[in-house]
């Protein structure tokens, strides 16, 4: 070995002099200290004996050899052949130039021990054997060396040699057990951070990288083990992966190896394939995966598969399937969390997640449709809370199908829902929001139910620089803009519409009010001129409200009106006026009810049907209902026109309200199907100071005799205007005279007690 080169292996060597900690790296450290301090030792006896020449030169470079190919093994941490072959020979040289050859067993012996710590059992026994030979070449080659007598102590050195052979045996045996022992430290080691590693990874990809990590370090830890992942893919054995001294893993292999029937391990007899591509026959082990149908571990061996790897094969196995099971209850988990049950749609905080995001992508064009079911609450109050859940699944499904793949719709809660629409423009924005209104309002038999709803869309732009919050409120603001508009339509937010906040908000408290039933009706009756006989019953809705008290539909009609909030206010008072009516009749005592509609209800598509639906809910005759307008909701309008024909076509009576106040009363009661007329307050309130409205009064009550009307004089407050209008002819009065806008309780009391004075023949206004 050249000067340059022994020099390179001791400066490495020298920046390893701090001991390891590792077991066997320790154990190696001090043999090789100790090997090469006897080397020094034995060579200084040997100098101390007198040699010269030949023998000093041998002596010395032989001691060099050992030093050198022993650092160098000690760095390498293996031992190649060729510095054992430098062993063997470099003890043979220094044999031979000893003054006495049996002083080279003290070079001998180190050199075993120091050889036992390194490589396979074979290796090593050959090894001793050859330093057995080395020692029995240098005798031969010892009287050659000039300087040594004649006289040689074969005796000496040939009688250690069965001792030399036994120690390598010892020396191995207990290396064997240094080396099983720290491999199963390492296993542990790898097992135990295993454990650490897997706490708390749910991602699946990252705990199956975390496991696989660890087999290659079981196979590290376990020489010659070779391990390999199986997958069953119809009649073959798919290879995902494979660790340990494999020459060329295999991709596939039979699919009979192994049988899915089998819990436990399963000795395997290796194919050719196998056996090829491991270099070893051996031993073959094949271990199932647990919750893997079809999956296996596949351990190798030569000539068999340590026990301890099996066991931290298994072990491995069992912890990566419970944090697979952990991993999939957690996916559950956030499943859930992001997930509206009753429909399986996204939930609000998916939603949000995902609109954030949209926001963050500075390329990306997103728009979000905000969507509320029109008349949900009718599907709830006919058909039942159940059948509206079983609705709202059913839409559910319905959204996901109008969409595009790359679309999310979510559920935000009650009948809200919301779309963002990803990659897309605003003309694919309002054909999919078109869409979805068409959808939504199919027809939807539910058991012997039939659900008719409508869908409000608001649709605004996800811009970058918005807010989450700011986005959904847009498109918000745009769904009652449609709804204002008059429902089932799509409306495009406008800034313009951010000046209707205030409105806005007062109609969301005002449909709040709908919903949360702090809605009530008064009732006030209609009596029959003469006996005082209460014949009918105008219901006049009431807000109870929980902060500013009972208000007057002066206070919040016009609102109503105004935002659309009319509509599902108009449908409570139906419903509710349609039930107290029966109610009334099914205790004996049967009276009419009225119930203004504006024109914006009329107006509504669905408002013939909402009256024939509450009727048949209530079972109520239809002449018992009475829809009362004015002469500026039917002027003009086809529409309203075509309802009211459709309304008495049912069977329902129309009554024209405040009538003589407008600039064409006889055109509205020539052109329209009105049965009731209701003289304006403002003419029975002038009839005992002022000779016109009189004269008014009576000759509205003499036309509408010849049209064959009904007449009601509103606004009757004293018993003198009673006794006028009964002598010009009215057919029935109502006013504060009889009674006061009341509670439908207190009225059901005031009904029984005036049904029972009529009876009599009394006539006491209350």
């Amino acid at each position: 070995m050249s000067s340059p080169r022994v020099e390179t292996v001791l400066r490495a060597a020298l920046q390893r002099v701090h001991p390891p900690t590792e077991l066997v790296e320790h154990t190696r450290w001090l043999f090789c200290l100790a090997s090469i301090a006897a080397v020094g030792l034995t060579s200084l006896t040997v100098l101390s004996g007198g040699v010269t020449g030949w023998s000093f030169a041998l002596a010395a470079v032989a001691a060099a050899t050992f030093v050198a190919s022993w650092l160098h093994r000690y760095r390498r941490r293996r031992a190649p052949l060729v510095a054992d072959l430098a062993d063997l020979l470099a003890l043979a040289v220094f044999a031979a130039a000893c003054p006495r050859p049996v002083l080279a067993l003290g070079v001998a012996f180190p050199a075993v021990w120091y050889r036992a710590v390194y490589g396979d059992t074979g290796r090593i026994v050959g090894y001793g054997v050859g330093v057995c030979l080395a020692l029995v070449g240098g005798l031969e080659l010892w009287s050659a060396v000039p300087g040594h007598g004649a006289q040689l102590a074969v005796a000496a050195v040939v009688g250690n040699l069965p001792v030399l052979l036994l120690t390598v045996f010892v020396v191995r045996h207990l290396a064997v057990g240094l080396f099983e022992r720290e491999h199963t430290q390492a296993r542990d080691t790898a097992l135990a951070a295993l454990g650490g590693q897997l706490l708390g990874v749910t991602d699946r990809t990252a705990i199956l990288r975390t496991a696989w990590a660890t087999a290659e370090a079981v196979c590290a830890a376990t020489p010659g083990l070779r391990t390999a992942v199986l997958a069953r893919e119809g009649d073959l054995l798919r290879v995902h992966g494979a660790a340990g001294e494999f020459l060329r893993p295999p991709t596939t292999l039979p699919g009979d190896l192994l049988s899915d029937d089998e819990p436990g391990p399963q000795r395997v007899v290796p194919p050719t394939a196998l056996v090829l591509s491991s270099g070893v026959r051996g031993e073959w082990l094949g271990l199932p995966m647990p919750d893997s149908p079809g999956g296996y571990m596949l351990l190798g061996g030569h000539p068999t598969v340590p026990r301890d790897a099996v066991l931290a094969v298994q072990s491995m196995l069992n912890q990566v399937a419970l944090a697979l099971r952990t991993s999939s209850a957690h996916r559950e988990l956030r499943a859930q969390a992001l997930t509206d049950r009753l429909t399986g749609l996204a939930n609000r905080t998916a939603f949000s997640t995902a609109v954030d995001a949209a926001l963050a992508d500075p390329d990306s064009e997103a728009w979000v449709l905000f969507l509320d079911l029109d008349d949900f609450k009718v599907v709830n109050d006919t058909l039942g809370h159940l059948a509206g859940d079983r609705l709202l699944a059913h839409l559910g499904c319905e959204l996901t199908g109008t969409l595009r793949a790359e679309d999310l719709c979510a559920r935000l809660g009650g009948d809200e829902f919301a779309v963002l629409l990803r990659g897309a423009g605003e003309a694919e924005a309002r054909r999919i929001g078109q869409r979805i209104v068409e959808t939504i309002s199919t027809p939807v038999q539910l058991g012997e139910g039939l659900a008719r709803i409508g869908a409000s869309v608001g649709a605004t732009r996800v811009l970058p620089g918005s807010t989450e919050t700011l986005v959904v409120h847009q498109a918000d603001v745009a769904m009652y803009a449609a709804k204002s508009a008059g429902k089932n339509r799509v409306q495009f937010f406008d800034p313009a519409m951010l000046q209707l906040d205030d409105a806005v908000e007062a109609e969301a408290e005002l449909r709040a009010a709908v919903d949360g039933g702090e809605l009530v009706l008064a009732y006030q009756p209609v009596v029959a001129a003469g006996d005082g006989r209460c014949t009918a019953v105008e219901a006049l809705v009431r807000w109870a409200h929980p902060f500013r008290g009972l208000l007057g539909p002066d206070q919040f009609l016009a609102l109503a009106e105004e935002t659309g909030a009319i509509v599902p206010l108009g449908e409570f008072v139906v419903r509710r006026a349609c039930a107290d009516a029966a109610r009334w009749a099914q205790e004996g005592h049967p009276v009419a009810v009225h119930v203004n509609a504006s024109p914006t209800q009329l107006a509504h598509p669905r408002f013939v049907e909402l009256v024939r639906e509450s009727l048949a809910a209530a079972d109520l005759d239809p002449g018992q209902l009475v829809v009362e307008v004015t002469e500026t909701t039917v002027l003009d309008s086809p529409v309203v026109a075509a309802t009211l024909d459709a309304l008495v076509a049912l069977g329902v009576v129309i009554a024209l309200d405040d009538f003589g106040t407008g600039y064409s009363a006889l055109t509205t009661l020539r052109s329209l199907p009105i049965g009731i007329v209701k003289i304006d307050r403002s003419f029975v309130a002038g009839v005992l100071t002022q000779a016109a409205d009189q004269a008014v009064v009576e000759a509205i009550v003499q036309m509408a005799h010849r049209l064959g009307l009904e007449t009601v004089a509103e606004g009757v407050e004293s018993v003198e205007q009673q006794d006028v209008l009964e002598r010009v002819g009215i057919g029935s009065l109502q006013g504060y005279l009889y009674l006061p806008p009341a509670p439908a309780e207190a009225f059901s009391a005031w009904l029984a007690d005036n049904r029972r004075r009529s009876s009599t023949g009394e006539l006491t206004p209350a």
